[in-house]
């Protein structure tokens, strides 16, 4: 299991504090973008930051989050016009 959070190393401390309280051992990431908010590389678990095939996986996802997100947003703002 893998948690992906958006934000920084406060962000994955955050949630790795969560997960030690409800005594769960899940391993947790997150995208770190650039100055032009693209994203960059990952950190956290390095089982899973230090891997190339992972980081892309964990990069894509991100991505796609972020553009389902956004579509929506936009369909919810175009409904309320």
């Amino acid at each position: 299991s893998l948690i992906v959070v958006d934000g920084g190393q406060a962000q994955v401390n955050a949630a790795r504090e969560i997960l030690a309280e409800r005594e769960l051992d899940i391993d947790v990431v997150s995208v770190v973008k650039d100055a032009r908010h693209k994203p960059r590389d990952v950190m956290g678990s390095e089982t899973f930051s230090k891997s190339e095939e992972y980081k892309k996986t964990i990069i894509l996802a991100n991505s796609e989050a972020h553009r389902f997100a956004i579509t929506y947003h936009r369909h919810l703002r175009g409904r309320l016009k």
